[in-house]
């Protein structure tokens, strides 16, 4: 019987209908489940790509986890697991004054050590003027963003002045530094403009305060808060991570993906509403077949297989010609987008710190986007197969 009802339903599919309307239908509907597959794929790659730039760029930056007052070594922080790298770290906030304009911005100051950098961010690769390793052969030198650079008025060797409160006590008491500009880096993010780099060691001897904090590399940005917690259990001290500064951020960035999977996702479901029409229209036209078959012995069940198999066969070939387009249009996303953008002469990215479109293909998020695509084709096959299950060959039959 199974192999009766997908003969039928396949032979259904491919047979020309005398109706043009009904056909015109059953290709909108294949077209719009295509064109929301493809949809799909090549925004939800181009939001990973997003996502992953900016976890990049700010999470490869700043500590993923700050140990501060706790009895332990740094060998005992790498053997845990997840920890790919720790050095000694202290943060403080700062105001950094151009001494010859009296331009001044406030920024948080890193102490940081400068041989052990490479293995905790990336900034080390982004340096534009100078390298890390001067922090610790200058005195008092000091690195930050080109932006903030530019926006101070300074350049590489030139002064700066730098303030920072201490607290000792119950008072407040700034410590003022004159320090030198050794580089300059630029990550293309908001941390170009509010963030600077000392030497841990030198920090410490100016402020007379130890440094007694450690910085964390974490293999898995979003398991911080769990080895966290493990750290704090096992060695006590203070532990925070990532997530209390930026937690909200990428939430929300997570959220947008999530909310615009769910508005994208509509497109495949007003293609399926035209399986819907197309089928029961069908439905209508051959019901007369359909009386034949019932009254020949075909159970209510196979009429509904006839009708859910041509509908499947409409979400299936919608699914591969979406996945067959869409995942090499995802892959090359940032030169179609450049096309787009020299023949009419705008940039679609302008104003922010991204040159070009990013794209993450990701197959774990395209098997959802097909799977789903798949289950709504599915799910509109239900009523239109029902309603030919339901007809009564006697009615059918007796003007025939």
């Amino acid at each position: 019987m199974i192999g009766t009802t997908a003969f039928i339903g396949i032979r259904y599919a491919r047979a020309r209908s005398d109706n043009r309307f009904l056909s015109f239908m059953t290709w909108i509907s294949l077209l719009g489940l295509t064109l929301g597959v493809i949809a799909l794929i090549v925004v939800i790659s181009v939001m990973n790509g997003f996502g992953a730039e900016l976890e990049r760029r700010i999470l490869g930056a700043i500590p993923h986890i700050i140990v501060t007052d706790a009895d332990v070594s740094p060998d005992e922080l790498r053997d845990i697991t997840g920890v790919t790298g720790v050095s000694r770290f202290s943060r403080h906030s700062a105001l950094l004054i151009n001494g010859s304009s009296s331009n001044s911005e406030l920024v948080g100051l890193y102490g940081i050590e400068p041989s052990l950098e490479k293995t905790i961010s990336i900034i080390p690769e982004q340096m534009v003027s100078g390298n890390l390793d001067k922090l610790s052969t200058v005195r008092l030198g000091i690195v930050f963003g080109q932006s903030l650079a530019f926006r101070l008025g300074v350049t590489k060797s030139d002064p700066v002045t730098v303030l920072i409160p201490v607290m000792i006590g119950d008072r407040i008491r700034t410590v003022v530094l004159n320090a030198k500009l050794t580089g300059t880096f630029q990550l293309d993010s908001d941390l170009d403009y509010r963030l600077a780099l000392m030497d841990a060691m030198q920090l410490q001897k100016a402020l007379d305060r130890p440094v007694n904090s450690f910085r964390l590399k974490v293999d898995d940005f979003f398991a911080a808060p769990t080895i966290g917690r493990q750290i704090n259990k096992l060695f006590g001290g203070q532990v925070t991570d990532w997530t209390s500064e930026y937690g909200d951020f990428f939430r929300t960035v997570k959220m947008e993906k999530i909310m615009m999977f769910l508005l994208l996702i509509l497109i495949v479901g007003i293609a399926a509403f035209s399986i819907v029409s197309s089928l029961s229209m069908l439905v209508k036209e051959k019901q007369a077949d359909i009386a034949v078959l019932k009254t020949c012995g075909m159970s209510s069940r196979g009429v509904t297989m006839i009708f859910v198999i041509q509908g499947a066969l409409i979400g299936i070939l919608g699914v591969v010609f979406g996945a067959v387009i869409g995942i090499p249009l995802a892959y090359n996303i940032p030169e179609v987008v450049n096309q787009l953008e020299s023949l009419f002469g705008v940039r679609m990215l302008a104003g922010t710190y991204f040159d070009s479109i990013p794209t993450d293909v990701r197959y774990s998020d395209i098997a959802v986007v097909l799977g789903a695509s798949l289950v709504i084709s599915l799910i509109a096959t239900i009523y239109p197969a029902y309603r030919a299950a339901s007809i009564r060959p006697a009615e059918v039959l007796r003007y025939e």
